[in-house]
């Protein structure tokens, strides 16, 4: 492979650490909501939390609603919502040119008896840099990146707080990634994440970690084969932490996940570690109208490095590192 011509993109969770883990791999954000009961809870006048998802997502959401309150966390919790994000810097291996790409995403995370559940689907549309099969004269490619993890918590299925210490909690986490890209390399990503969590105690917001492994097969249609990779080892984590600057509650939240080699891929060429991260602030912007816990708006980074764990030395755009718009609205 000593250059790909186009290449796929994941998402979180993507959340992410694994969001939003949104907000990951594909990982678009990486997926895992807290493994106890919700978030702890803060007074009604602090901010709230979002995964990756695409992906990487690689995969952990909170409930913006309770993640900024304090005492006992609720069982049962939910927070859905839609959000947009632009960047104008993304890279793909292969890709000589910078894409710009606009990300609209769908977000459901919550509680229920015996854990919790995250699940988002990205829709990406780039411009004519990374273009839709076809050639440079068609349009931008467009991706649709789906990643979802449910984590079964210790605490909630024995009826009694299993942490100590700094860990809160500890359970099992598994989950999926499904993407599909209609550019030339027309990705089908099938990952399959499992493995055991922790979740440290903090007193509001999370912050939790998964270490286990991931399964993976796709596609590579520049040389129309399907690729069944290697398991390989794989940690994820996200965070939310939500505080206040004056009169505005924010939210600093984000995952990040590496993932180890998977044997060749689709040109032969052996795989390498790669590393995915995505982090926002975001302010409640809403509550600043006198409707808090709604309207979010803030700036987002990403770095991935050794994309789809193509190395370096074997094509351009393998690092990816860009600034990003980001808006929410939660019901």
């Amino acid at each position: 492979m000593k250059k790909i011509s186009k290449a796929l993109r994941k998402p979180l969770l993507g959340v992410a650490l694994f969001c939003c883990l949104t907000e990951f791999g594909f990982a678009e954000e990486v997926l895992t909501a807290p493994t106890t009961t919700a978030p702890p809870q803060a007074q009604s006048t602090q901010a709230t939390p979002q995964t990756p998802p695409n992906g990487t997502a690689p995969l952990t959401f909170p409930d913006l609603k309770s993640a900024e309150q304090t005492g006992v966390p609720p069982v049962s919790w939910n927070d859905t919502f839609i959000g947009y994000r632009y960047g104008s810097n993304f890279h793909y291996p292969g890709v000589p040119d910078k894409v710009s790409q606009n990300i609209g995403y769908l977000t459901t995370t919550g509680g229920f008896k015996f854990g919790s559940y995250a699940f988002n689907v990205d829709y990406l549309v780039s411009n004519s840099a990374n273009p839709e099969v076809g050639g440079p004269s068609a349009g931008g490619a467009q991706e649709v990146y789906s990643v979802g993890r449910v984590t079964l918590s210790a605490s909630k299925i024995f009826g009694k707080q299993i942490g100590i210490g700094v860990i809160r909690d500890v359970g099992l986490t598994g989950g999926y990634e499904f993407g599909s890209k209609n550019d030339a390399y027309a990705q089908r990503a099938r990952m399959i994440v499992f493995g055991p969590t922790i979740e440290f105690a903090l007193p509001r917001g999370f912050w939790n970690l998964t270490a286990g492994f991931r399964t993976e097969s796709n596609h590579n249609g520049i040389v129309g084969v399907d690729v069944h990779y290697n398991a390989a080892w794989h940690v994820e984590s996200s965070w939310l932490y939500p505080f206040r600057v004056g009169p505005v509650p924010l939210m600093f939240r984000g995952f990040a996940s590496i993932t180890g080699p998977k044997g060749k891929d689709g040109f032969g060429v052996q795989t390498t570690t790669e590393f995915l991260t995505r982090a926002s602030l975001l302010a409640d912007v809403g509550a600043l109208a006198g409707h808090p816990r709604t309207v979010y708006v803030g700036a987002g980074y990403e770095y991935w490095y050794h994309m789809y764990g193509s190395p370096t030395r074997e094509t351009v755009s393998t690092i990816t590192s860009v600034p990003m718009f980001q808006a929410e609205i939660h019901f």
